[in-house]
């Protein structure tokens, strides 16, 4: 055994054993080429996507702006937000949000890269938890969006979360999967609560 450590290549002469060493170094290749091929679509996703970002917040006298910004290199098209009251257990995640049909949604244009939406609400410190999104789509039509979700602390202080949420087309297989799995549960469960009123 200790020969066939320090001279490998007589192990390797055996027909059997180079195969073993073939199928190795395949995995190995596989693995890597799936790396590869990950990072490259991360930077595509980079390079075509819009990427929202809440700038800054100005709260005064039960008014509350918003400043959004598209820090990505994509444009989000036809863009249009919407807002509505969640409960306290409601908690942002990696998939879609579904506008409920009595939820009105606002047209918001278009947020080539660089540019800014302020969006305006009246505050009165009742609104204990709220949800609100901008959505569109990108250049090739995926479609995009954007998610804060505020809560009410004291009066004139609120907490925000921020989730941007891409399309899962260049996610590896088994995220597809998933995001789909969620996705179709939470349609379900939003049509057993309609029929359940």
């Amino acid at each position: 055994m200790l020969y066939q450590l320090l001279h490998p290549w007589h192990w390797l002469t055996y027909g059997q054993n180079a195969a073993g060493v073939g199928l190795i170094v395949l995995i190995f290749y596989t693995i890597y080429t799936r790396r590869m091929m990950l990072l490259a679509q991360e930077t595509r996703r980079g390079e075509l996507y819009p990427m929202l970002i809440l700038q800054r917040t100005d709260v005064r006298e039960g008014y509350l702006e918003l400043f959004i910004e598209n820090v990505g290199a994509g444009a989000l098209l036809n863009a249009v937000e919407w807002g509505q009251h969640v409960s306290q257990r409601f908690e942002l995640g990696d998939t879609f949000l579904e506008r409920p049909p009595e939820v009105e949604a606002h047209f918001a244009g278009t947020m080539v890269s660089k540019s800014k939406l302020t969006l305006n609400t009246n505050v009165d410190g009742s609104e204990l938890r709220i949800l609100q999104v901008v959505e569109g789509t990108d250049s090739f039509g995926g479609r995009q969006q954007f998610c804060v979700l505020r809560r009410y602390v004291s009066p004139g202080n609120y907490e925000y979360e921020v989730r941007m949420i891409h399309p899962t087309n260049f996610l590896p297989l088994r995220r597809r999967l998933a995001w789909k799995f969620y996705e179709w549960r939470a349609r379900l469960q939003h049509k057993h609560s309609k029929n359940a009123h």
